[in-house]
């Protein structure tokens, strides 16, 4: 397998030389992105400024020089904070990307707080952790038939010389309300455990059949069955869509290259619905209309769309027929999260220029959107029938009210 783990946060530079790290996928092509904090490069008070690095900005791997941009962007109206983008190249100095590279940005900022020339630097280390460790063979899966489960687990990697095994009950399978493991028989799994690929390969596989039934519970057609891995340190899952009713003789693998053995893709569970907490304790949660239930007839869901959702995930099943009259179980997931809200400081700074006119509607609306597109502000709120509450962001431009108050209409104008 070759799939990495991205770390998605970003940081934001102060005013003093210093060299900040986390990590990052060692895959060419990957965007990097960085920001400078500098109100001096900030001239034009009323528009998004876009700055040339010539001169300013330097970029290296593991002190080899690399191109960088060729510019930056202000992340809005008079913020004075500058983003640059560094995709990164194939390879440097003809050897390709490892893990353990460190990309260095170097800001040459021409005047710090003492009025001093400074330089402002920001690490970044190369990383090819996993961000999932399981994948299958297959994304759709006949009943009767062979899939191939791939676990990453270099936890269990216990002999550098010889193949190790994890034991099955560690894979739980859940299909709605049902719940098993694949140490259930009628899984009738190909071998008897999960076995590592090689010796000292930290990859693991196990061939899977698709029963007719689960724990007594008619497995039907458009069914999603989850494997969830239980290893604490590595838990993740995979998802598998029953497509079809055939009872025939299984194959040995969904689908084989030259060698023999099952293509893997790697798979991601369905995205959630998310809602935000209406209380201390959860929200009234509304999914009928969501696109998940889009090509099925009459679902019939427990919990209901209306009813109240505690705080957390929850896992929802509904019974219906689809479009061609074929019975269907449907499961996915809704996750009630606390409300809260990050909204940069300076984000005040533009708002107080929409409060004295000196920009428009529009203008802030651009602003925001781009700041929460970029990550750098999170808002929540409801976009029916409300309009932003100028009289409240003014108040909270001038330090007089909370963030807390100013989310919903900043959510508003972010839309």
């Amino acid at each position: 397998m070759n799939i990495f783990k991205t770390t998605g946060f970003s940081l934001i530079f102060l005013l003093l030389p210093m060299s900040l790290s986390y990590a990052e996928p060692a895959t060419p092509g990957t965007v990097i992105t960085f920001y400078v904090t500098d109100s001096n490069l900030s001239t034009d008070h009323r528009a998004v400024m876009n700055i040339s690095t010539s001169g300013l900005v330097d970029f290296t791997i593991n002190g080899t020089p690399v191109s960088g941009p060729g510019e930056m962007v202000e992340t809005g109206i008079d913020t004075g904070v500058f983003q640059l983008e560094l995709t990164l190249p194939d390879s440097v100095n003809g050897k390709p990307l490892q893990d353990g590279d460190v990309v260095l940005m170097t800001y040459h900022q021409r005047a710090d707080n003492s009025g001093n020339p400074t330089d402002v630097t920001q690490s970044v280390v190369l990383s090819g952790t996993p961000s999932s460790p399981v994948e299958s063979s297959a994304p759709n899966v006949r009943i009767g038939q062979y899939f191939k489960l791939s676990i990453y687990a270099p936890n269990y990697n216990l002999d550098s010389q010889t193949p190790d095994d994890i034991p099955l009950n560690m894979i739980e399978v859940h299909m709605g309300g049902v719940q098993t493991t694949l140490a259930d028989s009628t899984f009738q799994v190909n071998p008897y455990t999960l076995r590592e690929t090689g010796p000292n390969t930290d990859t693991f596989e196990v061939n899977v059949k698709i029963p007719q039934s689960i724990d007594g519970s008619t497995v039907e057609m458009g069914s999603t069955l989850e494997f969830r891995f239980t290893d604490p340190s590595m838990p993740s899952s995979v998802f598998v869509t029953v497509g079809g009713g055939s009872y025939s003789t299984p194959s040995s693998s969904s689908s084989s290259d030259s060698t023999g053995l099952a293509s893997s893709q790697h798979l991601m569970p369905p995205t959630p619905l998310t809602f935000y907490a209406t209380n201390s304790v959860g929200a009234n949660v509304n999914y009928i209309n969501s696109t998940i239930l889009s090509n099925l007839q009459t679902p019939q869901c427990d919990p209901p769309s209306g009813s109240f959702f505690m705080m957390g995930t929850t896992t929802v099943t509904c019974a219906a027929r689809d479009q061609d009259g074929n019975s269907v179980v449907k499961t996915f997931v809704v996750d009630v999260l606390q409300t809260q809200s990050h909204i940069p400081t300076w984000t005040k700074k533009t708002v107080g220029f929409w409060c004295t006119g000196d920009i428009t509607d529009s203008q802030l609306s651009s602003s925001m959107k781009y700041l929460v597109s970029n990550g750098m502000m999170s808002v929540q709120g409801d976009s029916v029938g409300q309009t932003p509450d100028k009289t409240t962001l003014c108040l909270w431009a001038d330090g007089k009210v909370s963030d807390q108050d100013v989310a919903k209409s900043l959510y508003l104008f972010s839309r």
